[in-house]
């Protein structure tokens, strides 16, 4: 062996043991890592000046579903782990010494839903009566509290015409958006065509304007387009890729649900553009109950947002924050890093 040889032997086993010896507490640590559940980071980790408080927002899903947001949780199914300078793992922190605050409606957080109604001539003629009341029940699911300002609904529609019109802008007046939908008659339209696809693509413009007015005014956002047709497009302005590319291309806070009534539709392109939730009606006596199905499928998704803060009992050095999340047998892990340094006894 040469003298060359054999130092790069001896270095690479050297690696090789610092390497092992560096991971074996790691794999000695109780193992606290879960994906059943996933929960996203909707506002990192900040520290409250002056104070030991760390505050953040989080939305939970069931990882394994298409889309299955997880509403209900209480500050039981949360529990945080620290691990600092003088820690070998994160160890569960002490009830006593960081107390643990929770809200699952966060105060400066907006949940906007936006209903785009198809009213081209096949509608107004033979479903507006169906229409109109399963939209008035979707809305009285959606705001269960009239003026909760934490849902916002709005109400467009389309027909033929290369236009996104609106109905009611985002409000949590919920005797304003019925009136609105009951006061909708055949008249309200001028093109008997559909133009689907343009309303896809103008539903999902208007949703990312919205989200980037409310976070100039500091707000935490999220957004649910529910559109109903009973058709296929038919004024051929747009392609369907445009529309799917739209939808998939869209802000991740955007979720797309799509409601499609009759024989006409097209069942495919409706799964397309409602990526995370689409249902068909088998006539429209059904129309309402798969309205309801869906209010109640967005409401969980607004109400799966959580504002999660605690005190932490670190005073100094970087510390890695695991927190960990159970819903009925199932949990997720969240993990981060965080600078100790300054932290007061104040927790407020």
């Amino acid at each position: 062996m040469t003298r060359k040889t054999f130092l790069n032997v001896t270095l690479m086993l050297i690696v090789l043991f610092f390497n092992s010896c560096g991971s074996s507490i790691e794999n000695n640590c109780p193992n606290i890592s879960y994906s059943d559940l996933k929960i996203s980071v909707v506002q990192e980790p900040k520290i409250i000046p002056g104070s030991s408080k760390l505050s953040m927002i989080l939305k939970v899903d069931e990882n394994f579903n298409k889309f299955m947001p997880v509403s209900g949780l209480t500050t039981g199914n949360f529990k945080v782990y620290e691990k600092g300078p003088n820690d070998d793992c994160p160890n569960p922190i002490s009830e006593s010494e960081a107390n643990k605050q929770f809200s699952p409606s966060p105060q400066k957080f907006r949940h906007n839903t936006l209903i785009v109604l198809d009213l081209s001539a096949s509608v107004t003629s033979s479903t507006l009566s169906q229409l109109k009341s399963s939209t008035t029940s979707f809305i009285n699911n959606i705001i269960t509290s009239n003026g909760d300002n934490s849902y916002l609904v709005g109400v467009s529609w389309f027909d033929g015409e290369d236009k996104l019109n609106t109905l009611v802008d985002f409000t949590s007046d919920k005797n304003k958006l019925i009136n609105a939908v009951q006061n909708i008659n055949a008249g309200i339209t001028n093109d008997p065509s559909t133009d689907l696809y343009g309303a896809v693509i103008k539903s999902v413009d208007k949703a990312e304007q919205r989200l980037k007015d409310l976070q100039k005014e500091s707000y935490i956002s999220a957004f649910s387009i529910v559109i109903f047709t009973d058709g296929t497009d038919q004024a051929a302005r747009y392609s369907k890729q445009a529309a799917i590319n739209k939808v998939n291309g869209a802000n991740p806070k955007i979720s797309m649900f799509t409601i499609g009534l009759g024989t006409e539709i097209d069942k495919t392109v409706l799964t397309a553009i409602g990526k995370n939730g689409a249902v068909f009606p088998q006539n429209k006596n059904e129309l309402e109950a798969k309205f309801v199905e869906l209010a109640r499928i967005v409401r969980g998704e607004a109400n799966s947002y959580y504002l999660f803060e605690y005190c932490s009992p670190k005073r100094a050095g970087k510390v890695q924050l695991v927190l960990v999340v159970q819903y009925d047998a199932k949990k997720g892990t969240y993990a981060t890093t965080f600078d100790a340094t300054g932290l007061t006894s104040n927790c407020y």
